[in-house]
């Protein structure tokens, strides 16, 4: 009787120095996930302003005062995939807070790139979690947000005419986005995907 009191109390043990490394593998994991993200993200906000810099768009004067930056929706379609809704807003907007004031942006820059990472983050956490083998096809959604939300929220801002806005932001978000996609797809060609941020 001893014997099996003993026996249950150190399966007992077992399970709950079992169940404590789990949960340390668990907190780890996650701790290397967002250590993860945060370190893309900053990553990517950087490589968002030098391209800024050899942006041809910035120095040319435009009716509205927008700077047409094709790479900002490439970024949008690489952080909304690869790191998620919440990293790809902040990612956006960091670059747009550094362009302003160094005179590579306008205050577009802002709606105009948070609207299409938003929209990229959504597409791609919807996914996830129903179609995983097709995430990287959220990239190429990026233009709903850039051209139907950010552009009419620019002909507020700017009032031109909503079809003049929605062009312009059309020219440089599909560009951006189809490129986006396709270094996605070679970055997974590689190895390299979405599920190295999402380990479970």
């Amino acid at each position: 009787m001893e014997i099996e009191i003993f026996q249950r109390i150190e399966k007992m043990d077992e399970t709950n120095s079992d169940m404590k490394l789990d949960e340390k593998k668990g907190n780890s994991l996650i701790q290397t996930n967002l250590t993860k993200r945060v370190a893309t993200t900053a990553i990517f906000i950087a490589i968002g302003v030098v391209l800024a810099f050899f942006n041809p768009f910035a120095f040319v004067e435009i009716l509205g005062g927008p700077k047409i930056f094709p790479m900002a929706h490439f970024i949008n379609g690489m952080t909304g995939v690869l790191i998620g809704l919440s990293f790809a807003c902040i990612t956006s907007l960091g670059i747009a807070i550094f362009r302003y004031p160094l005179g590579i942006g306008s205050i577009h820059a802002f709606h105009g790139g948070i609207s299409g990472a938003f929209i990229v983050g959504i597409t791609a956490y919807i996914l996830r979690k129903k179609k995983p083998q097709y995430v990287e096809y959220a990239a190429l959604t990026d233009p709903i947000g850039t051209v139907f939300i950010a552009a009419t929220i620019a002909n507020f801002i700017s009032p031109v005419n909503l079809f003049y806005w929605w062009g312009l932001f059309a020219a440089s978000s599909i560009p951006g986005c189809i490129l986006g996609f396709l270094m996605l797809k070679i970055l997974k060609h590689q190895g390299i995907s979405w599920l190295d941020f999402f380990q479970k």
